[in-house]
């Protein structure tokens, strides 16, 4: 069968969105502080460009890499949009599956559902050289089995994903699994092993957080639409204020990070200290606030931004909230020891 775009976007839709990389409008240049998340893609990415030429004499070989990836930390800090960004710029078809579309009341559906997906997506992997499926919202289809809240459904549809990686690897097909989730923890441990690259997203720290309200600012600008001078000084008065501290104590602790920095800070009132656990899409939503009062007045004044800010809040505190209730931590879990800057390309023993 020949694969459209028009026959994917039709055969696909029930599970989720298709983006071909013309639908695509995020930039990884828009994305600001996780360099080393977009280098580890970077290299990701241009290597599935010649992934189905290889695949077939490595799979003559007995040796086929595992292409799928994992992205977890808090919402809002890149890890969808990333991916797409990514995906335009090397030209690789996705589509963003959704959870909902496909867990089922009814006893079957949901394993139905999920084998459906990946085979359609095999099939146009195979015809178009390759293909992404971005599964947001991971835990809600592979969480862990020994929770004794989950149905069988859901356990079975764990074991039924395990098992459909599997074959994908074994038999080299160009699809590349990503998975996305904001609960780590809630993953069944057989599946967060199956994934080959673990990439952590954490909250900004306070250089790049200014760095995220200049460019928003300056998109403004381009609008046009003034932005009140004052806005960019204190940005930076308050940036080297907060930088000379934490040089200060860094003296006395030599392993401590701007993060755990800002954390030991009192509340003040700069926009670099109210934004401490805000992360990109916040600060977005907030200038989207400040914008209608910018549109009235003509002029984005400090005070109407600083109001938007407070007004919307940072995920963080919400995060926080939700991990008291769960019991589940805020920071890069310290049990899966992996980190932004590292990625694992070793498997360990599977089990199902």
């Amino acid at each position: 069968m020949v694969f459209t775009e028009a026959e994917i976007r039709k055969r696909m839709q029930k599970y989720g969105t298709v983006y071909f990389p013309k639908d695509i409008r995020d930039k990884d240049e828009d994305l600001i502080g996780i360099e080393r998340n977009k280098e580890i893609l970077e290299d990701f990415f241009s290597s599935l460009e010649k992934y189905k030429e290889y695949a077939i004499k490595l799979q003559e070989v007995r040796i086929t890499p595992s292409i799928t990836v994992l992205l977890y930390g808090p919402p809002g800090t890149g890890k969808t949009s990333l991916t797409r960004a990514l995906a335009k710029k090397y030209d690789v078809p996705m589509c963003i599956v959704d959870a909902d579309k496909l867990v089922s009341p009814l006893l079957g559906d949901t394993l139905k559902n999920m084998r459906n997906v990946f085979e359609l997506a095999a099939e146009i992997a195979k015809e178009n050289r390759v293909f992404l499926l971005f599964f947001d919202e991971l835990d809600a289809i592979a969480s862990e089995r020994s929770n004794v809240h989950e149905v069988g459904e859901i356990k079975r549809g764990v074991i039924s994903f395990l098992q459909i990686i599997d074959r994908i690897d074994y038999e080299g097909i160009p699809l590349a699994i990503f998975g996305a989730t904001n609960h780590q923890n809630q993953l069944d441990s057989a599946v967060w092993r199956r994934f080959t690259y673990h990439i952590w997203f954490g909250f900004p720290n306070l250089s790049v957080r200014k760095e995220i309200i200049i460019k928003f600012l300056h998109r403004l600008e381009k609008a046009p639409i003034e932005v009140e001078s004052s806005i960019y000084r204190r940005l930076e008065n308050e940036e080297k204020q907060l930088l000379i501290k934490f040089e200060e104590m860094k003296k006395k602790s030599r392993n401590l990070t701007l993060l755990d920095f800002e954390d030991k800070q009192k509340s003040e009132t700069g926009l670099l200290s109210i934004t401490r656990g805000y992360t990109g899409a916040d600060i977005e939503r907030a200038i989207r606030v400040s914008l209608l009062k910018a549109i009235q007045k003509e002029i984005l004044e400090y005070q109407d931004l600083i109001y938007a800010m407070q007004f919307v809040g940072g995920t963080r505190s919400h995060v926080e909230q939700q991990s008291k209730l769960s019991g589940e931590g805020t920071e890069n879990p310290s049990a899966k020891k992996m980190t932004s800057s590292t990625a694992s390309t070793s498997k360990k023993p599977r089990e199902i």
